[in-house]
C-alpha cells in the first residue's frame, strides 16, 4: 500500500530564522522516511516588515523556499496586494517552479509566472496541487478578476486526475471559513485542503463529517503539519494529521543559511549602486514642511501630467544627505509600498483634502498598513497656501474647475481620510513602488 508525507507550513511572514529550522526538520524526515515526502508552503512567506523581504520585493523570501526544499506553494496576499501582479514572475525565477493561484486571472487567463495547478511527482505517486487565494478588492485596481472558487477548483481536480494524478490537493491562502464552505463542496474531488491566510493552528487538523480534511499549520514558522495518506486501488485515505511545535533551539537548515547570507550579500551589492545627486540634503523633519517628503512629492508629480500632488510623510522614515544617492539612502529614507495614483478633483475636492490634511487629529492617525506610524501633515506641491488663499500655479483654487491631482493609493482612497470615496477616474502606477519610483525620479533628474 503505497504511503505518502506532506509536510506544510504557512505565513512564515519572513522569520527566515524560523524558515531554517522547518527545514532542518523537514529534511530530517525525508532522512528517516520510507515513502515519498512532499513539502508546502500555504503563502505569505514575505513581509514588507522584514527588511530583507521589503528591499526585495519578497524575491529573496522565495529563493528561501528553494533552499527549504519546498515543493509546491500558494501565491499569498503578502507579495501581491503590495507589489502588483508583475512581482510574480521574478517569484518564480526565484522559486524554480510557478507559484500556484487558480481562482485570480489577469485578462483571463493565469497571472504571469503563476500556473493554476500543477503535478508533482512523488516516488510512484503523483500529486496534483491547485493554488487558490483570498481576493482582495484592491485586487482590482491592478486590473486582475476573482474567478469561481468552487467552479474552478472541480475544473482543475478533474484535469489533474486526467492527467495521472494519485492524490488531489488544494494548497489554500484563502483563510479557514473559505476552507471549510469548500470542504462541503469538493467530496470526491479533492483529498485534502492544506491552509493558511486566517493564522489558524489545527493540531490534529479538522475532520467534519464526510467533508474534505482540513489541516493548517499556525503561523510565523513555529509549527510544522504533517499529514499522512495511503494510496490503494484509486481510494485516499487520510491516515494522520499532526502539527508538531518548532523550537527555537532546533537545528537550523544549512542550505537555508547559506541561501539566506547570499541574499543578503546580494542585497548589499544593490543597495550600494548610485542613482543620482543631491545639491541639497532631504531632511526629514516633523510638524512643518519637510524637504524629503517634498522630494517624495515631486517624484510622485513626475509620473502624471498633474496639476498638483500631495502626499503624507507617513510614506518618509529617514532624510537623504547631500551628495551621492545610493539605492540603501533610498530605501532608508522610504520603503513604503505605497503606489503613485492620479484622479480628477473639483476645486471643492481639492480644498477639502488640504483642509483635512492639515488638522491636528487627521495628521496623529496611525494606520495599521504603515505598522502605526502617524500620518502626518500632508504635503503639496503645484500650490502654495497663504492663510485662507490658495493658488494653484499663478491662479487661485477654483471650487468649480476640475484639477488633476497625484498622490499614492492612501491620499486618494477613502483609507487616507482625505476623499469619502474612490475617485471615479482613478488611476494606479502600481508597476513601481515608492522607493523605486523615487529612485527612477533620482536617476532622470542626474
Amino acid at each position: 500500500m503505497p504511503i505518502l508525507e506532506l509536510l506544510h507550513f504557512n505565513d512564515v511572514h519572513a522569520r527566515f530564522d524560523g524558515l531554517a529550522r522547518l527545514a532542518g526538520r523537514v529534511r530530517e524526515i525525508r532522512a528517516a522516511a520510507p515513502y515519498p515526502v512532499l513539502a508546502l508552503d500555504g503563502g505569505d512567506i514575505e513581509d514588507s516588515g522584514v527588511e530583507l523581504s521589503a528591499l526585495t520585493r519578497g524575491v529573496a523570501a522565495w529563493r528561501l523556499l528553494r533552499a527549504a526544499g519546498v515543493d509546491a506553494a500558494v501565491v499569498g496576499n503578502g507579495g501581491l496586494l503590495r507589489y502588483g501582479p508583475g512581482v510574480l514572475a521574478e517569484y518564480a525565477a526565484a522559486f524554480g517552479a510557478p507559484p500556484l493561484l487558480g481562482d485570480v486571472a489577469l485578462d483571463g487567463a493565469a497571472l504571469p509566472g503563476t500556473v493554476a495547478a500543477r503535478l508533482v511527482p512523488a516516488g510512484d505517486l503523483t500529486v496534483g496541487i491547485i493554488g487558490i487565494t483570498d481576493w482582495f478588492t484592491a485586487y482590482a485596481d491592478f486590473g486582475l478578476t476573482e474567478l469561481p472558487r468552487i467552479t474552478e477548483v472541480c475544473r482543475h481536480a478533474a484535469e489533474l486526475r486526467e492527467q495521472g494524478a494519485d492524490v488531489v490537493v488544494v494548497l489554500s491562502h484563502a483563510g479557514i471559513d473559505n476552507d471549510r464552505a469548500l470542504a462541503q463542496k469538493l467530496i470526491g474531488r479533492v483529498d485534502l485542503i492544506v491552509g493558511g491566510h486566517s493564522h489558524t493552528l489545527l493540531p490534529d487538523g479538522e475532520h467534519r463529517g464526510n467533508a474534505i480534511p482540513i489541516v493548517q499549520a499556525g503561523n510565523f514558522a513555529e509549527h510544522l503539519g504533517r499529514v499522512r495518506l495511503s494510496v490503494q486501488e484509486g481510494t485516499v485515505s487520510v491516515v494522520r494529521t499532526t502539527v508538531e511545535p518548532v523550537p527555537a533551539d532546533a537545528p537550523r537548515d544549512p542550505e537555508v543559511l547559506a541561501e539566506l547570507a547570499a541574499c543578503e550579500r546580494d542585497l548589499a551589492d544593490w543597495l550600494a549602486e548610485p542613482v543620482g545627486m543631491l545639491r541639497d540634503a532631504a531632511e526629514l523633519t516633523e510638524g512643518g514642511e519637510s524637504a524629503m517628503v517634498l522630494l517624495l512629492t515631486e517624484a510622485v508629480r513626475s509620473v502624471f501630467p498633474v496639476d498638483v500632488a500631495v502626499l503624507y510623510p507617513v510614506h518618509c522614515a529617514a532624510g537623504i544627505a547631500a551628495g551621492a544617492v545610493t539605492r540603501g539612502d533610498v530605501w532608508r529614507a522610504t520603503s513604503s509600498p505605497g503606489n503613485a495614483a492620479v484622479a480628477t478633483l473639483t476645486g471643492a475636492q481639492l480644498r477639502e483634502m488640504l483642509r483635512r490634511g492639515a488638522a491636528p487629529e487627521q495628521a496623529a492617525r496611525r494606520p495599521r498598513a504603515f505598522r502605526g506610524r502617524a500620518f502626518g501633515y500632508l504635503h503639496a506641491v503645484g500650490l502654495t497656501v497663504t492663510g485662507d488663499r490658495i493658488l494653484v500655479g499663478a491662479e487661485p483654487l477654483d471650487d468649480a474647475r476640475s484639477y488633476r491631482v497625484a498622490g499614492s493609493d492612501v491620499e486618494l482612497s477613502p483609507y487616507g481620510g482625505l476623499v469619502d470615496l474612490v475617485p471615479a477616474d482613478l488611476t494606479l502606477d502600481t508597476s513601481r513602488i515608492m522607493p523605486e519610483l523615487l529612485t527612477d525620479h533620482l536617476v532622470a533628474r542626474s
